[in-house]
């Protein structure tokens, strides 16, 4: 199996923002190593990135403020043309919701690890490589997450933007059919890399001197693609999703930037209005710029006659008020927060009116907030689906029942204030039994993943030191007991098993074990000679139902056994 050379960003390719020419993507019909179904993917592959690679190119101008001015031609002068500033309300509108699709970690009933899933997230970066995904998402519409196995055959999670990658839809099974990715160009910019993702493996393509050949594959491991898209408002007519930046938000950002071109070439006419002299000689009017300028600034302090003892008429010709300017850019503003559900007070644009209550911000947030919570819904599907996968690839016997389990942590997009909190977990943790001291709670308290961790190995602690006090406690009761040559017979010692003695000494073992005491110093101190341990975690022992003497053992955690 040969190793697949994939990353998240290529070495020699970047992202244009529409700076520099497309990429050249030229695939011929056929590639030796690559079966006939395969090669007619590939083909398919390479028709829809080049159908979408402008589209993909200028979205990425926006939203890095790079997109050329959208004018007609009628009021701005060249020169300023050529050096007007765009707008950045395209990247404002993406980041403002990608900000809100906090990944915090995954869940799953009674298990505080699942499937051992954050060591592999701290390997790979998963967190932040996640962020980038949603963010380019945002942006084209969708972007894709792919698992693949590294040499030591460990899973491994990359993404690919729509600007270096391709896929099919499979409508039947709602999944990534094929998926094709630019991993390298040479300096003509044209593609000599490629990764191919099919049904039955992923493929390394590369290019020399003209030809393309296999480089690796590897299976992959359930028959299926191992992509995963992550699509923002994906539909059945457009399952790969829409850009957040729309064609009315364009359309918006180009009015408005016209508009800003325009106030300046006003403002211009404010600094230097304009000056009409009538009746000046010859000598006057032909004056160079510098001496013009020279004359300007001394305000006409000194005019000289002509020719015929005449002296020239001087007007001032009135600027036109930026007032008008300014009103139709609230206009656009306005209308572009209402497309993209944000604040208009978030494109730095402030009203004149009283300041706007906490509530009233709090209001225009909620567009927003129940756009972010659609997000993390849909993209937490696939997110998932690509974590199962990696599961199964660390543990084949996982079963599917366990898998379903699994859940996505999102943080809430809708942040209450510190009060707020307190207020609805107080009222919860006084309703609901057990509620303060579950994770739920204190997220509901606000919160966040890592304080969540801290908390509970603090608690789990100060119940550790609480245990080894009973334990002491009861080491020294027995000990004065012997002191005071009182002993147990075996008969007697059968009759405090009956009792529930053995039990209690059992109880305490597995609290003291899964406080962190050791179970060889915990049986010492308990008392409890002869036990043998299987390495696996003690659970408490119950006595059987119906009053029999022999102890039974409870229901075991999963993986739990106990030899005694």
């Amino acid at each position: 199996m040969g190793d697949i050379q994939m990353t998240n960003v290529p070495d020699s390719w970047r992202p244009s923002g529409g700076s520099v020419a497309l990429t050249k993507l030229v695939v011929p019909t056929s590639i030796d190593g690559l079966t006939n179904q395969e090669n007619e993917l590939l083909a398919e592959l390479a028709e829809v990135w080049t159908r979408h690679a402008s589209r993909n190119r200028k979205l990425t101008a926006y939203y890095e403020s790079k997109e050329p001015l959208v004018d007609f031609g009628l009021t701005v002068p060249q020169s300023i043309k050529d050096h007007y500033t765009p707008l950045g309300w395209a990247r404002k509108a993406v980041d403002m919701l990608a900000e809100l699709c906090v990944f915090e970690g995954f869940v799953s009933p009674g298990v505080d690890d699942p499937f051992q899933l954050q060591d592999f997230m701290s390997r790979i970066g998963f967190t932040s490589v996640l962020q980038q995904a949603i963010q380019t998402a945002l942006i084209h519409g969708c972007s894709f997450l792919s698992v693949i196995q590294d040499a030591e055959n460990r899973p491994l999670i990359r993404t690919h933007t729509a600007e270096s990658s391709a896929a099919i839809w499979d409508y039947p099974n709602r999944r990534v059919k094929a998926c094709m990715a630019i991993t390298d160009v040479n300096n003509d910019n044209e593609a000599i890399g490629l990764v191919l993702y099919m049904p039955t493996r992923n493929i390394s393509v590369s290019r020399s001197l003209g030809t393309w050949y296999v480089q690796g594959s590897q299976p992959t491991v359930n028959g299926e693609c191992s992509v995963f898209r992550l699509a923002y408002k994906a539909t059945e007519v457009k399952p790969f999703g829409r850009s957040r930046i729309s064609h009315d938000a364009m359309n918006i950002i180009d009015g408005a930037n016209r508009t800003i071109v325009r106030a300046e070439a006003n403002a211009e006419f404010y600094a230097f209005p304009k000056i009409l002299l009538m009746g000046t000689s010859d000598e006057l009017a032909s004056l160079s710029a510098d001496a013009a300028l020279k004359l300007y600034m001394g305000r006409y302090n000194m005019i000289s006659k002509d020719a015929d003892g005449d002296s020239p008429t001087v007007t001032q010709l009135a600027a036109s008020s930026m007032d008008p300017h300014l009103t139709m850019l609230k206009s656009w503003a306005a209308m572009f927060a209402s497309a993209m559900n944000i604040p208009a007070s978030s494109l730095g644009i402030v009203s004149d009116a009283n300041p706007t209550s906490a509530d009233a911000t709090e209001a225009q947030r909620e567009d927003l907030i129940i756009e972010a919570r659609h997000c993390d819904r849909d993209f937490g599907e696939s997110i998932l689906q690509a974590t199962r996968l990696v599961a199964r690839i660390q543990d084949p016997s996982v079963s599917d029942d366990d898998l379903m389990k699994l859940q996505v942590d999102w943080k809430n997009p809708n942040t209450p204030s510190s009060s707020m909190s307190a207020d609805a977990f107080s009222k919860l943790a006084g309703s609901i039994d057990s509620f303060a001291n579950s994770e739920v709670g204190m997220a509901r308290a606000g919160l966040s993943r890592s304080e969540i961790v801290r908390l509970k190995a603090d608690q789990r602690k100060a119940q550790a030191g609480q245990v080894l006090d009973q334990i002491r406690g009861m080491r020294q009761q027995t000990e004065q007991t012997q002191d005071d040559g009182e002993r147990q017979t075996d008969a007697s010692t059968q009759s405090t098993v009956a009792g529930g003695g053995l039990k209690d000494s059992f109880d305490a073992l597995g609290v003291a074990i899964r406080a962190g005491v050791t179970p060889e110093s915990a049986a010492s101190m308990l008392g409890l000679k002869g036990i043998e341990f299987t390495g696996m975690t003690p659970v408490s022992l119950k006595l059987p139902e119906g009053g029999g003497n022999e102890p039974e053992q409870s229901e075991p955690a999963s993986g739990t056994t106990q030899k005694a």
